[in-house]
């Protein structure tokens, strides 16, 4: 196989930064984007790929090997079917779906065909989350007793024009909080139960702009998440690894784990211990370790890894049982917020949704 063919299928924030990837990368080539607004022609132009303003179209047409598929969530369904029918190895944006019976539709047709389905978590390929999965389970701090995030942007006001984000599904719990779920399942494991309260008193909007989250692990490790797109701050992960150029960045940490033995700031990785870790107490002064963790270029990682999915020589980092494992902790987290009471996430057909180990 030479260059790995691939279109671009949904071109607005999250579309327009995987269209520049490919063009820049070298192992694989952009050939068609898929957007039904008629400005993405020049972008398609500039990128010297076709531009097409319905996926069908462009699947009847194409040679493809790969499909990044970036659209609103409620197409990821009919747009993953129509890539599976093709035979067209799929790069789906976070979540997998909107709700988990999408999902599962999803997964058994990838699953009835011959392709891929990876799910775009992209944050499990930048380095300071897998060491800080390494530095968790091999037992650096101990025993995980507790974890804590913060999650705080204001989103501009030409955001919510489109208005579907302004709809039940278009709040930070299912665009935002979703990354950080699954890079606590990656770091602490499965979620045994969740409880959430949210508000959209900032906007009034049928999507929540606020909302604070309770997890409990499957380890009794415990967890919170304080999480709002209408609070200006330096604390979330955009703001503390400056991986999106849409978010200035502040190089403040936005996440903290607890251990029996340290703590650990995240995600620019800081451990904190006495010189004795087994025998010191508050009394004792605390030792800061910085632990570099080199470039950081997940998003750029990711589409070498789903070229490598294409290619047969890597299985997805993300696949479609774990990102459906995801969206249950996510959707447990809005099904708490609707009954104030704790919620079990569902698993996949019976199957338990831990991750992949």
């Amino acid at each position: 196989m030479g260059a790995v063919r691939l279109a671009v299928i949904g071109a607005g924030l999250v579309g327009e930064r995987h269209i520049e990837l490919v063009r820049q990368a070298s192992d694989c080539k952009l050939v068609a984007v898929v957007d039904p607004e008629p400005a993405i022609a020049d972008v398609a132009r500039r990128s010297g790929a076709t531009h097409y303003v319905g996926h069908d179209e462009m699947l009847a047409n194409e040679r493809l090997d790969g499909a990044i598929v970036a659209v609103p969530t409620d197409l990821h369904v009919p747009v993953g079917a129509a890539c599976a029918r093709h035979g067209v190895h799929m790069l789906m944006e976070k979540p997998i779906a909107g709700d988990l019976q999408s999902a599962r539709d999803l997964i058994d047709i990838v699953e009835r065909s011959d392709v891929r389905l990876a799910i775009g978590h992209y944050r499990r390929f930048d380095p300071a989350v897998e060491a800080a999965r390494e530095i968790v389970s091999s037992g650096e701090i101990g025993r995980l007793l507790a974890v804590s995030c913060v999650w705080a942007v204001r989103k501009p006001e030409s955001y919510y024009q489109a208005a579907w984000r302004r709809g039940s599904a278009g709040g930070p719990i299912l665009i935002n909080l979703s990354h950080d779920i699954d890079c606590l399942r990656f770091i602490c494991g499965d979620i045994e139960s969740v409880s959430a309260l949210t508000s959209s008193c900032a906007r009034g909007f049928d999507a929540e702009d606020t909302a604070v989250v309770s997890l409990r692990f499957a380890s009794g490790a415990l967890g919170s998440v304080a999480i709002s797109d209408a609070a200006p701050s330096p604390w979330g992960w955009e703001s503390a690894s400056g991986d999106n150029p849409h978010v200035p960045p502040s190089g403040r940490n936005c996440c903290r784990f607890l251990g029996t033995r340290g703590a650990l700031d995240y995600p620019n990785l800081a451990l904190w211990r006495h010189a004795d870790p087994d025998t010191g107490d508050w009394s004792d002064p605390l030792v800061c370790e910085p632990r570099p963790t080199g470039r950081r270029a997940a998003l750029a990682a990711q589409l070498a890894h789903f070229c490598r999915v294409v290619r047969g020589r890597e299985d997805p980092r993300v696949s479609g049982r774990d990102g459906f494992a995801t969206l249950a902790a996510v959707e447990a987290v809005r099904g708490s917020s609707r009954t104030d009471a704790p919620v079990v996430p569902e698993t996949y057909s019976g199957i338990a949704a831990g991750l992949d180990r």
